[in-house]
């Protein structure tokens, strides 16, 4: 009984009308569906000079071709893109670039103009903007909600016979909101925290950094492991709005997900490090923390990239792993900052090791594999590099330090600092490249597989190498050339 009333809730949960719900609840609504393409026989040439003879207009034409279109014969049917369906009947036109009049004292629909309520009131119809995105149906066009409003095919058409049809959604959303839950988004993408904890490392607190790096390598291995066990994918569209059009989204699954996973570890860890260590009120740290946290986590339900339950699971790995690495993290700081050369051995073949124990699927590539390689290589070489390189001075003081605003002076450093690394990863990562697609083609088999950046053993060394090498110059070459510069922070 219990069992089955936790399967109920799970995919209660699960469900892509909740994502729905929260997006038009934060202002998310559809103004109309313009469907561009229309049913021709395959064997119908694309010409449509040729079909237009001496006597018919092209209006003719096309309603010949609509005839032709529409038969039952079993043809084999396909869509066209790029022309307007019309039909004799009730079912209304929809031309490219022209407006939806209807005949009566209905709405007019303009692209490119939204739809305006005299409900509405000026403040309103400011704060609402268009956003517009695209997402196949692979089926029969009644797959769409709002098939019955704009699209009608004759019922002689056989639905196997449909290739699956490319449909373009125009949706409202308030600009501030929109901008708001992209912006947290991105605060949980590994671009981030590639940027965020150097800038840390860098200009701020060190010793605060390279554990932070050890916590979001565990955090991103074992979320990403868990969407290769679990396998459910990501919410169904329609009836969720996909507002995140990303190519890798249709490859990876989404339970649970890393970017809730991520976004609670990274800031409660801050938390947890930095109070005592630094002077401030306690509830503004957690405030900070909850605010992180529940802004990332909320973006991709309004995204639609994730469903409740992806983001309850999330939180919930992110919560084992912070009760599992907290109360050790003085023990994980000896063992990395202060162990002999064998360090150097454990960072290569614990990545090695972690990369060919990564479940994987073989009938479905997704670059999860490869990321999590980078993201585990690009941690195992900071450490190796802050185990080599040592402490900025100022990192060993016990503190609490005073928190205060940083001078024009400081500000100014951190930005030159911050630059200069930059400008020392960059170049690394594309002689890395560089020399890995050189030479790993060429030493390592192929398989079978035809695209030299799906093959496992040109990918994984690639990123293994590549970042590996990266995370090693940020902590050890960067602060040399720091050195060197005099702008070394104390």
């Amino acid at each position: 009984m219990m069992g089955n009333t936790l399967a109920q809730t799970v995919q209660f949960l699960r469900d892509p009308n909740l994502v729905r719900t929260f997006q038009e609840f934060c202002g998310v609504q559809e103004v109309l569906m313009e469907n561009t393409l229309y049913a021709i026989p395959e064997s119908e040439t694309d010409s449509e000079n040729d079909e237009i003879g001496p006597s018919n207009s092209r209006e003719e034409s096309k309603s010949s071709r609509k005839d032709q279109s529409y038969r039952s014969s079993g043809d084999n049917v396909r869509f066209r893109q790029g022309h307007s369906r019309e039909s004799s009947g009730d079912v209304p036109q929809f031309k490219r670039g022209h407006s939806r009049e209807s005949s009566g004292d209905g709405p007019q629909f303009k692209r490119g103009h939204s739809r305006e309520s005299s409900n509405d009131s000026n403040i309103a119809q400011w704060l609402r903007r268009k956003t517009k995105y695209r997402h196949r149906i692979k089926s029969s066009p009644s797959a769409s909600p709002t098939h019955s409003r704009t699209s009608s095919l004759d019922s002689e058409i056989d639905p196997t016979l449909l290739e699956p049809l490319q449909v373009e959604v125009i949706v409202e959303s308030y600009p501030f909101l929109d901008l708001y839950f992209r912006l947290a988004t991105e605060c949980g993408h590994e671009p981030f925290y590639i940027t965020f904890i150097p800038f840390i490392f860098w200009n701020i607190d060190g010793f605060l950094a390279y554990k932070a790096i050890v916590l979001w390598s565990i955090s991103m291995y074992v979320g990403q492991a868990c969407k290769q066990l679990f396998q459910w994918k990501r919410p169904a569209n329609p009836p969720s709005f996909r507002l995140q059009q990303d190519p890798n989204l249709e490859t990876e699954y989404g339970f649970p997900s890393t970017h809730a996973t991520v976004s609670t570890v990274m800031p409660f860890y801050f938390f947890y490090g930095t109070y005592g260590r630094y002077e401030y009120p306690f509830w503004f740290g957690l405030l900070l923390a909850c605010i992180w946290t529940s802004s990332v986590s909320f973006s991709r339900i309004y995204l639609g990239v994730h469903s409740i339950m992806d983001i309850i699971g999330g939180i919930f790995v992110a919560i084992v792993i912070l009760l599992i690495t907290l109360p050790n993290m003085d023990s994980i700081d000896q063992l990395l900052r202060h162990s002999d050369y064998y360090i150097i051995y454990v960072a290569i073949f614990g990545v090695i090791f972690l990369v060919y124990i990564y479940p994987v699927n073989p009938d479905n590539w997704s670059p999860d594999r490869g990321d999590t390689a980078a993201i585990i290589a690009s941690s195992a070489g900071i450490v190796v590099g802050y185990w080599y390189q040592g402490a900025f001075p100022g990192d060993l003081l016990p503190g609490p330090f005073v928190t205060e605003l940083p001078s024009i002076h400081v500000i100014s450093l951190s930005f030159v600092r911050f630059v200069v690394g930059v400008l020392i990863l960059l170049p690394t990562r594309f002689v890395m490249k560089l020399i890995c697609f050189k030479l790993l083609p060429v030493l390592m088999p192929t398989h079978g597989v035809k695209e030299v950046i799906h093959r496992p053993l040109v990918e994984l060394p690639y990123k293994i190498v590549t970042y590996g090498v990266i995370g090693f110059n940020a902590t050890c070459l960067v602060p040399i050339v720091f050195d060197i510069c005099g702008i070394s922070r104390g």
